[in-house]
């Protein structure tokens, strides 16, 4: 049998070189993001009611909403807010919704039925449900004091843009858009005897679109062109209005009109102090190359810049600059274990045999990156991540080949025979070895919600590359050991023999002694349960800081934007500081993927502060909470980093219920003063309303009745003094123009001019206010706040550096205990305790599919209950380092932690089969259990050892990276692996010499094989 022709190598060689050509390819054309896309699972909706108070939109306006939403099975929770005049409910649909365009559908269907229970005056209702997506980029435009033409070339600016490729949308924040105000003055309205409701009907008469038809004119058609409607604001000022006792006068005698912004003002922005107006583009989602699109728009703004002047157009964030440092990184971190990988391999193999096997490693990589190119996948951190940890498990199988063909070789065998019986004997057992790796993390591949989707990118990684290095291991690597391995005198060197001989004896002479060893350590780790501190994820490693200022319910944005203005001038003074953007009215765009998107609302702002490093952030923050305790003690405000993970309130979130408002304000004021106690508990704040003052004007039925007026005559007098009331729309720009009247300070004049303000019957006369009604203060709540339709309340905390949610909630739990809540009080724990228990019940949920697949590739390797449960014995020892480890430096246990966790049962388990499987080797050959068990330590020590030392190697680099959020992870697959290798040394071999023994003897497995 010619074996170098069955074994085909022109033929597999023209694959192999295609598929890493392919993947070369990939790497240059893919696209690059930072970090994984969540599913659209966020919404919210906008009911605007103006005029009515908190709890009327709370009666009318949210209960019917939460009735409806409740039936849409899709929908996990909503939260929902009533302030004055506005409904806001954050709708978030379940984790396990992926289809969510039809879930949307649904609730806007649930949306319309609410509908037909609301009042009348309800303006509009509107859902947004793309919360979650993130602008690449926020440009902002400024060197202009008026928003108005910062807008109106904001929006110029916008549609120069649109046609950039792999562009979806493109979002304004603080524009504003435009009103003509006519300011009546009362007194020329009673002296002429006009009234606003006859000025509103006669406006609307002479601002009609009526078309005028045409007329022909031999063979053309002439267009007939009435002034049915303003076309300027001069025409409107100039419109004549008709007097009850005769003649007319101009509207400009009897009001101001002027044009300008939109009152009351909305969110607003500001570039390192200058007024701007930001524009957000959006990506599309998929295949969109992050990097690439930042290329195209810079070289569209250079180009664009001039037409703008003297305007300025800056980058307030620019996400392909932080995907790139991201990645590079990444791919540094990635070169870098390489490299290290590389020299472990041939140290300990020699340069013939390490070549090999280092060989294996770029052809992996390659083509397993074609292969997650061509089905969809995102070069981003997480799939980055995942190869780095794939590297050290990766080589492997290729050593177990190559070294098994070197000792074919040193046999006697020739180059191909001894190739093909290494491909013969070990893809059975590197094939469990492998699959039962790939059931390892097939539970994290299956799981759902938002950390499974955001962490996904790894088990898929890791699985295709080992999917590939395992092909790879059984048809390349004998290829190449074929051509290249040459026969040795020595297999491996003395030290190298004399120590696995060692660990031979050691499990020998005292094989209970090793199981006690085990369990010893196990115990211990176990003990240091205790100890170790509970991490979701960590925060982010951004030279930025995020100050969110919460002043009390019912504050005037005018006063927000003079905090947060002091604020700022005052950060900008401070060492390290480069440069703040100001967003009030509003929480600004949402630049970062963990960010959340909140309402806007005038008592919100957000300061986004820019640091030399991530060092100058901590003290920074200490000092901003120093600040405004100091000189703005009714500010509540919270200073952080960005975070990682799926995005939350607060890493402490405290949900109240219970059904009496008063004994529920007391519960959450309880917990609020024991959480200031406890350490590490940092930016404590809740969302208590205590309202806020009103005046309430009660009409006199009989009174008004008798001067021609009712309630709805004066209400509709108050809104017009204030807010004012669109009479019409001015049509001559490329959006309608509101027209409206009111009075000339609007909602800044003082409370007297309101309450002496008239109010005009149908004759036109002009009735005191206080003549029909009279004016009672009064306390309103400023905002109600539900969760699934019920009334609660929160108290949410910020964690200090250097401690966990689980310490804080641990102190807080003990304090509890002296001090018990209200009776009745119902308790929810959310935020990173709530997120890790649900991302852990995802995990756990999908972890018998894991278990199951794990059982059925060792019985169908094994076919031994024995042999299986040996198998098993490793997963404890597995976590056995893992503690000690996390305790000892330091590093809280997190999700992170948890992944580190299955990569290393999955190491141990492969070296526990292999082991195995020679064990059984030289039973099936007539030896005895001792001798088998000796062989097989010997001879897969260095393997064993060389995974150890490579998979370690590989993870250095991501160990002592500047990055928070995979350090973790790499320390608890090293601390673990360094104790689980020496464990199954031990432990594994002496459990095989107490529980095995030989099925058949040697004749009878000969005469078997013969017959």
């Amino acid at each position: 049998m010619n074996l170098q022709r069955l074994m085909r190598p022109r033929l597999l060689g023209m694959v192999v070189v295609m598929l890493a050509v392919l993947g070369i390819a990939s790497y240059l054309t893919m696209a690059r993001q930072e970090d994984p896309s969540f599913p659209y699972r966020a919404g919210l909706i906008t009911v605007v009611y103006p005029g009515a108070v908190a709890e009327s939109v709370e009666r009318l306006l949210l209960e019917p909403l939460s009735d409806e939403l409740s039936q849409v099975s899709e929908v996990d929770f909503i939260r929902a807010t009533a302030r004055t005049g506005v409904a806001l409910v954050s709708v978030m649909l379940d984790d396990t919704i992926y289809d969510t365009d039809a879930a949307w559908d649904r609730v806007r269907q649930a949306m319309t039925r609410a509908q037909l229970s609301f009042p009348d005056g309800v303006r509009s209702m509107e859902l947004d449900d793309r919360l979650l997506d993130i602008p690449a980029v926020v440009l902002a435009v400024r060197g202009d004091a008026s928003v108005v033409r910062l807008s109106d070339e904001a929006e110029r600016l916008k549609r120069q843009l649109m046609d950039l490729p792999g562009l979806a949308r493109v979002e304004l924040y603080g524009d504003t858009d435009e009103q003509i105000t006519i300011a009546l003055r009362d007194a020329e309205l009673s002296r002429l005897g006009l009234s606003p409701q006859m000025l509103s009907g006669l406006l609307a008469q002479r601002n009609q679109v009526i078309p005028g038809g045409f007329v022909v004119v031999g063979s053309q058609r002439l267009g007939v062109l009435p002034n049915s409607e303003f076309v300027d604001l001069a025409a409107l000022k100039a419109t004549q209005i008709p007097l009850p006792q005769g003649g007319s006068v101009p509207l400009a005698a009897i009001a101001d009109i002027w044009r300008g912004p939109v009152e009351p003002i909305g969110e607003r922005a500001w570039f390192d102090g200058d007024q701007s107006v930001l524009v957000g583009l959006i990506l599309e989602r998929g295949q969109v190359d992050a990097i690439r699109f930042g290329e195209q728009l810079r070289t569209r703004l250079d180009t664009l810049r001039p037409e703008f002047a003297p305007l300025r157009i800056d980058e307030m964030f620019f996400q392909p600059d932080q995907v790139k440092e991201r990645l590079d990184g990444l791919e540094q971190n990635l070169l870098s274990s390489v490299l290290i990988i590389v020299a472990v391999v041939l140290l300990g193999m020699g340069w013939r045999m390490g070549v090999l096997v280092a060989a294996m490693l770029p052809l992996v990589a390659l083509i397993s990156l074609g292969l997650y190119d061509l089905g969809g996948g995102i070069l981003h951190q997480i799939a980055v991540i995942g190869m780095v940890i794939s590297l050290g498990i990766l080589i492997d199988n290729a050593i177990v080949m190559v070294e098994n063909i070197q000792d074919r070789l040193n046999a006697g065998e020739s180059r191909w025979q001894a190739a093909f019986n290494a491909v013969r004997e070990l893809a059975g057992p590197l094939g469990a070895s492998t699959a039962t790796t790939l059931a390892a993390f097939t539970p994290m591949l299956l799981s759902k919600g938002g950390t499974a989707d955001f962490t996904r990118g790894i088990p898929v990684m890791i699985m295709l590359t080992l999917l590939v290095s395992y092909l790879l291991a059984i048809s390349v690597a004998p290829m190449l050991a074929g051509y290249f391995l040459r026969p040795a005198p020595v297999r491996m060197n003395t030290r190298m023999e004399s120590f696995s001989a060692g660990l031979a004896r050691l499990s020998e002479r005292a094989p209970k002694g090793m199981l006690l060893l085990g369990a010893a350590v196990v115990a211990v780790s176990l003990a240091l349960v205790p100890l170790v501190k509970l991490q979701f994820f960590p925060n982010a490693d951004r030279a930025q800081v995020v100050v969110e200022l919460f002043m009390p319910e019912g504050t005037d944005q005018h006063y927000t934007t003079e905090v947060a203005a002091a604020l700022e001038a005052q950060l900008m003074r401070q060492a390290g500081v480069l440069s703040v953007h100001r967003f009030t009215g509003a929480t600004g765009p949402s630049f970062y993927y963990n960010l959340n998107r909140y309402p806007k609302a005038p008592n919100r702002a957000r300061l986004v502060v820019n640091t030399r490093s991530l060092a100058d952030t901590r003290p920074l923050i200490h000092w901003v909470r120093d600040r405004v305790a100091e000189q703005w003690p009714e500010l509540d405000v919270v200073a952080t980093t960005l975070g990682q993970g799926p995005p939350r309130e607060a890493p402490v979130e405290l949900r109240v219920y219970h059904p009496d408002d008063r004994q529920r304000i007391a519960a959450a004021e309880q917990l609020f003063a024991l959480l200031k106690q406890v350490p590490g508990a940092v930016d404590v704040r809740h969302d208590i309303d205590l309202g806020v003052p009103t005046v309430r004007i009660e009409v006199d039925d009989a009174q008004a009745q008798r001067f021609g007026l009712n309630r709805a005559d004066v209400a509709q007098a108050l809104f017009r003094q204030s807010l004012g009331t669109t009479v019409e729309q001015y049509r001559q720009e490329l959006d309608p123009i509101p027209i409206l009247l009111r009075t000339h300070e609007g909602s800044q004049q003082s409370l007297q001019r309101l309450l002496s303000a008239n109010v005009f019957n149908a004759q036109g006369q002009a009735v005191p206010l206080t003549a029909v009604a009279r004016v009672v203060p009064a306390w309103q709540p400023a905002s109600i706040r539900q969760r699934d339709g019920v009334r609660v309340l929160t108290v949410t905390a910020g964690l200090e550096q250097g401690y966990s949610f689980s310490q804080v909630l641990q102190a807080l739990q003990e304090r509890l205990t002296q001090a018990a809540l209200p009776v009745g009080t119902r308790l929810e724990i959310g935020g990173d305790s709530e997120g890790s228990g649900d991302a852990n019940r995802a995990l756990f949920t999908t972890a018998p599919i894991g278990i199951l697949l794990l059982l059925f590739f060792l019985l169908l390797q094994f076919n031994s209950f024995k042999r299986l449960g040996i198998v098993l014995l490793t997963v404890p020892l597995a976590s056995a380092g893992v503690l000690p480890g996390l305790v000892f430096s330091g590093v809280p246990f997190g999700f992170q932690s948890l992944l580190g966790v299955i990569a290393l049962v999955g190491i141990v388990v492969n070296n526990a089969i292999v082991l195995i499987d020679v064990v059984d080797q030289g039973l099936a050959q007539g030896r005895t259990i001792d001798q088998s068990v000796s062989d097989a330590v010997v001879r897969r020590t260095r393997p064993i050892l060389l995974t150890t030392a490579t998979t370690i190697a590989g993870l250095l680099p991501l160990a002592f990276s500047s990055s928070t959020l995979w350090p973790p992870m790499a320390w608890a697959i090293i601390s673990g692996l360094l104790a689980s290798t020496v464990l199954t040394l031990l432990v594994v071999p002496a459990v095989c010499r107490l529980w095995l023994r030989p099925t058949v003897s040697a004749t009878e497995r000969e005469a078997v094989q013969m017959n």
